[in-house]
């Protein structure tokens, strides 16, 4: 990781910790549970951001995926419930669905921890931009197990609604997709405009 882009995240995490200091300072003073559990998402939210921080920074030669073979299918009703959890403490966030595809093979090789690491980070960024909702989805594509989250937001280029942003998501979701390796081929990360609005993001695994 260069070290101007090691600054920023750490700049960018010195100012999150801080405003979490301050609503735990006000706590102190005036017990509210809005507040109790505006934090308390804050410090969920800034050790997800740790946990991607120092997977990057200690892949300083790239990330080694221990692959085993896995169920897709699985692998994203997991990520969908964990959303949907969240959704009921937070009224706000899009709803989050799961599009069944039957060509989706039953199992893939892939390392499952540095995957999911990469979709949470990819299905986190989704739900700060989405209006109403995100989907989840997975596809076979010649060789290539395809896993994709959409969102119906205002696209790349939009204004990004939250202040403490470190793009780290993005690195780590480009470090996760190198990772994976079957001979020749490897594993890629893409962004793009969709068609009928909003960003669809996708994790192409040989």
């Amino acid at each position: 990781m260069e070290s101007t882009t090691l600054t920023l995240i750490a700049h960018d995490l010195k100012n999150a910790l801080g405003s979490l200091e301050g609503e735990l300072e006000a706590l102190i003073d005036e017990p509210d549970p809005v507040l109790a559990h505006t934090a308390y998402i804050h410090c969920t939210e800034l050790r997800r951001q740790f946990v991607q921080f120092l997977a990057v920074y200690g892949s300083s030669d790239g990330l080694a995926a221990h692959s085993e073979d896995e169920s897709p299918i699985e692998l994203l009703q997991s990520l969908t419930r964990m959303a949907q959890i969240k959704a009921m403490t937070l009224p706000s966030n899009p709803r989050v669905r799961l599009l069944q595809d039957q060509s989706v093979p039953a199992f893939w090789y892939l390392d499952r921890r540095l995957v999911s690491m990469a979709m949470e980070a990819a299905l986190h960024n989704a739900s700060r931009f989405a209006r109403k909702e995100v989907t989840l989805r997975a596809r076979q594509d010649a060789d290539y197990l395809v896993l994709v989250v959409e969102d119906d937001g205002p696209g790349l280029g939009a204004v990004d609604p939250n202040d403490h942003s470190t793009g780290l998501g993005t690195m780590l979701c480009e470090a996760v997709a190198k990772a994976h390796r079957c001979g020749e081929r490897i594993g890629r990360a893409s962004m793009d405009n969709r068609p009928e609005g909003g960003v669809r993001f996708e994790l192409w695994l040989p």
